[in-house]
């Protein structure tokens, strides 16, 4: 039983690490933030499902913002929100199998080799991506990696700091590598 399991999740791990391409996904991006507060056209619940909503965690320990989740029937929509003069220049997104994130031989992970992301992001405050649920375990429920870089801005547009961030959940390497994290997600719909 045991080897029919590990069988399964080899090649569950293995599909899914050679289906995933790197996808062109335009963001729905706000212009600089004027007064640190969250940019409009953030989607937060196109389905009636409640999103899921972790901080994003700054530097290991600054709330910098948001990262919320939330799904219909065929799309996985992952919402970026900086707060209090944060801005992203850019994100990499790892939505799927908690066993197939990209990570190095000592088990870190490996932002660059996510699937979805933006490393041009110009300053701005929400950024949303939109992926197809199919990436997601036959059970509907799998790992999302969110990882940015984020400035905190002063008052006249200066860089006050710039630092890595990560939506917060738990350790991808358990074994005290970096302090790269992920949290779990379930298909809301039942899909």
């Amino acid at each position: 039983m045991k080897k029919n399991l590990f069988a399964i999740l080899l090649a569950t791990a293995t599909f899914t690490i050679f289906s995933c391409q790197k996808a062109t996904v335009e963001p729905r991006a706000a212009a600089a933030p004027t007064g640190g507060g969250p940019a409009s056209g953030r989607v937060d619940d196109p389905s009636g499902c409640p999103p899921t909503e972790v901080s994003l965690i700054a530097g290991q320990s600054i709330n910098a913002g948001t990262i919320s989740v939330t799904n219909d029937a065929t799309t996985i929509y992952v919402t970026y929100t900086t707060t209090n003069g944060w801005v992203l220049t850019q994100t990499h997104l790892y939505v799927g199998d908690c066993a197939a994130i990209p990570v190095n031989n000592p088990g870190n992970p490996v932002p660059g080799q996510f699937p979805y992301g933006n490393s041009s992001l110009n300053n701005v405050t929400t950024v949303t991506y939109q992926v197809p649920i199919s990436v997601m375990p036959a059970d509907g429920c799998g790992c999302i990696a969110a990882h940015c870089v984020v400035k905190q801005l002063n008052s006249s547009g200066g860089t006050i700091q710039t630092q890595t961030g990560w939506g917060q959940g738990s350790l991808i390497n358990l074994n005290g590598g970096n302090w790269g994290m992920k949290f779990g997600y379930c298909n809301c719909t039942g899909e």
